[in-house]
């Protein structure tokens, strides 16, 4: 492998050239030989409720969490980012206030509880494929109806404003405080 090509791959995956190449070295983000920064956007709230605008390009922040702990939730650093919740509609599953750790890896499952922009909207819903090509987007609150969309209309990427519901990712887990 050239050089470059070594530099480029390490500093897309996270890692240092020389843990690539001869799979000794610390990981560029560690905060310790078991620690990982990934980026949390505390200023962006995925809403839990009928939706609540985001903020445009929020700057995340680093937090450091343990390596082991994303493995045992089989994310990478890379692919992994945390968001608060703000609104009821997901409770008893989410509650106001708590932290998502989510997967954004694409994949081709619309299934679960899922981060997504629709019409300028970050919200976490559960969503259900169903057998004739739609989507059911749930909240688990009673209070709240499901509503159904065209599964040609959610895709993987940047929200771009236009007709699409943007998958932003999965939630791996759910931080919640105890009080």
């Amino acid at each position: 492998m050239k050089v470059n090509t070594a530099i480029h791959l390490a500093e897309a995956c996270g890692v240092t050239p020389q843990w690539l190449l001869f799979g000794d070295g610390a990981h560029q983000h560690d905060a310790g030989p078991d620690g990982v920064g990934i980026d949390y956007y505390e200023e962006a709230e995925a809403s839990a409720g009928f939706g609540r605008f985001g903020h445009d390009g929020p700057e995340p922040r680093k937090v450091y969490v343990s390596r082991c702990f994303l493995e045992d939730l089989g994310l990478l650093p890379h692919h992994t980012i945390m968001l608060r919740v703000a609104g009821d509609s997901m409770e008893p599953t989410l509650k106001s206030g708590d932290r998502l750790i989510l997967n954004t890896s694409p994949i081709n499952i619309l299934a679960g509880v899922t981060v997504f922009v629709s019409s300028g909207q970050l919200m976490v819903k559960r969503l259900s494929p169903t057998a004739s090509g739609t989507v059911m987007i749930i909240s688990d609150n009673d209070r709240y109806p499901p509503q159904e969309a065209d599964i040609s209309r959610f895709r993987w990427g940047e929200p771009d404003g236009n007709d699409a519901i943007t998958v932003i990712g999965r939630v791996a887990y759910r931080l919640q405080a105890i009080s």
